[in-house]
């Protein structure tokens, strides 16, 4: 039965959504479906392990939108000028992380809408102010934490930017620690059509250039700042949030807010859907409460490190909560399971939750509690000392449908809790066991998990037996990490490389592993990406050669 090109196109667009490198082997299958994943496929991230494929990929695929860089280690500008000479209609360049800022003139697209280089290394001011020559159209601009000493970015360079791009959407300036109000204050007069801006970490801009910016920008919709309140005699103003009337999402983490700011931000009735309040100081529950009670249409609450916050709190806040998607309660020390419960029993719109180093596992589970099934995809619930199997049962009966969780460094879990959660959670994509010493082993595992991806089990007693039955019951193993598991050797590597064909990422990282074994890794499984090493091995340019032939970096982790 011949299937319309349509539903083919659903069907790749499907598969560009899990991870668009699978479209690469679709296009080789015949034209048509060359044609088809040159229509869907719009992003492309370049590594060392693409770059002897690159100038095949640029011809093969020349509806690409997005380039991204990633672990590369070549040279960039003549893969710019490469990309330049392939006439690619680029609408988004992102080389975070590289050791240095690439020279623009080479041609690339005046088009372009956005552009990231958070984290590179030697940024300068030249640099800066040709971002705003070379991409006057940009939309969204990321030039944050650059590693730029001994020459950082001032506010003439700032200025300069602003000036060229009357386009401008979003931007974040973060961790330019030297630029001042005037670099704000320029963002926010020529740039009259910003809707979002981040300045974290820029210690030198006032209480002053915050409201100027709120007031001035009327399209804002969305403002991430810290260190708010820390400066003596630094204050708002009553009217401070009253013109602002597009803001819908706030972030103020590592602020010193009182009760009186808090206030202010209430009272202005803004159309907030998004609060982060993380790890600020200051804090007290009444002006917690007063803020939620004007703000029950939230969607997205962070009160990470609010140490004051208890169980019989939550239980009151938890009324003005219901519309959450996103709830962070991580390091709030006194918080238990019955806050948990409560949340996941009260928040029926709830999608991910974060709950990490808190008191959870201590509560009384002598009575049961009903079982409301949450639609909870993602539950992050990591460093939880009190953590005990009979609380993960619970978890896992309440939260049947989650696809992502950590329980990772809970050592009061054993393998017959993580077995309880693999059985009741059959959507589950993505688990995190690192550092759990109380898993010493799996041997239970008697069904499938078809749907797992992801499975980090960093430092725990897994040893080859566990992986032999993993690599049996998780066909569609895709990355796993065994940074740290001393009773891992070649054996059990080769156990899950030829049994988990779909895999594409592994860390063998402290693990007791042959130096022969990552030639026949690659042999054995076409799908192999990316290697982690032990410590001790140092790959020779002939190995790494020999990998790249076949599509799989091997590279030492990253401190």
């Amino acid at each position: 039965m011949d299937i319309p090109e349509e539903c083919w196109e659903l069907i790749f667009r499907f598969i560009d959504q899990d991870d668009h490198r699978f479209l690469e082997s679709l296009s080789l299958v015949s034209t048509s479906f060359l044609s088809i994943t040159n229509r869907v496929r719009s992003t492309f991230t370049i590594t060392d392990r693409t770059l002897p494929f690159l100038h095949r990929h640029l011809l093969r695929f020349h509806n690409l939108k997005r380039v991204r860089f990633h672990d590369f280690h070549g040279d960039i500008n003549s893969i710019l000028l490469q990309i330049s000479l392939s006439c690619l209609d680029l609408e988004s360049l992102d080389i975070s992380g590289m050791p240095y800022f690439p020279d623009l003139k080479t041609k690339m697209s005046s088009s372009m809408k956005e552009f990231s280089c958070s984290g590179v290394r030697e940024l300068r001011e030249n640099n800066i102010v040709s971002i705003g020559v070379c991409f006057p159209s940009l939309q969204k601009l990321d030039i944050s934490y650059p590693e730029s000493l001994p020459s950082p970015v001032f506010d003439s360079a700032i200025i300069s930017l602003s000036s060229n791009l009357k386009s401008l959407l979003k931007i974040d300036v973060s961790g330019n620690n030297l630029i001042t109000d005037k670099s704000l204050v320029s963002l926010s007069q020529n740039c009259v059509l910003l809707r979002e801006i981040i300045f974290r970490d820029c210690d030198f801009v006032s209480s002053r250039c915050i409201e100027f910016v709120l007031s001035n920008s009327r399209y804002l919709e969305s403002l991430a700042i810290n260190g708010v309140g820390w400066r003596p005699r630094e204050s708002f103003s009553k009217d401070a949030f009253l013109l602002c009337r597009c803001l819908s999402e706030l972030n103020l983490s590592d602020s010193f807010l009182s009760d009186e700011f808090l206030r202010l931000i209430a009272d202005a009735k803004l159309p907030l859907k998004k609060i982060v309040l993380s790890n600020c100081q200051c804090l007290t529950f009444d002006g917690v409460l007063y803020l939620l009670t004007k703000y029950q249409t939230l969607v997205h609450l962070n009160l990470e490190g609010s140490s004051f916050l208890s169980d019989e709190m939550i239980m009151e806040l938890v009324v003005f909560l219901g519309r959450l998607t996103f709830v962070n309660f991580s390091f709030c020390a006194k918080l238990t399971g019955v806050s948990f419960f409560n949340i996941v029993g009260r928040c029926v719109s709830l999608q991910c939750m974060r709950m990490e180093g808190t008191n959870f596992g201590v509560e009384d589970y002598s009575k049961e509690l009903g079982v409301v099934k949450s639609r909870i995809k993602s539950l992050y619930i990591s460093g939880n000392h009190n953590l005990r199997d009979e609380c993960l049962l619970k978890i896992s009966r309440h939260c049947p449908f989650v696809e992502t969780l950590a329980v990772d460094h809970c050592p009061a879990i054993t393998g017959d809790g993580v077995l309880e959660v693999l059985r009741n959670c059959g959507e589950l994509k993505s688990l995190d066991i690192s550092g759990c010493s109380g898993i010493k082993c799996v041997d239970a595992l008697d069904f499938e998990l078809p749907k797992l991806e992801t499975l980090r089990a960093c430092g725990t007693w897994i040893d080859d037996q566990a992986l032999r039955l993993i690599s049996k019951r998780c066909p569609s193993l895709l990355r796993l990490d065994l940074k740290g598991c001393l009773n891992v050797t070649s054996r059990g590597v080769k156990e899950i490389v030829q049994s988990c064909t779909r895999l594409r990422e592994i860390n063998l990282s402290n693990c007791e592993v042959d130096d022969g074994i990552f030639i026949w890794m690659v042999c054995a499984n076409t799908s192999l990406r990316k290697i982690v090493p032990p410590g001790w091995f140092s790959p020779t340019k002939e190995l790494h050669k020999f990998l790249l032939r076949h599509g799989c970096v091997i590279c030492q982790e990253i401190p």
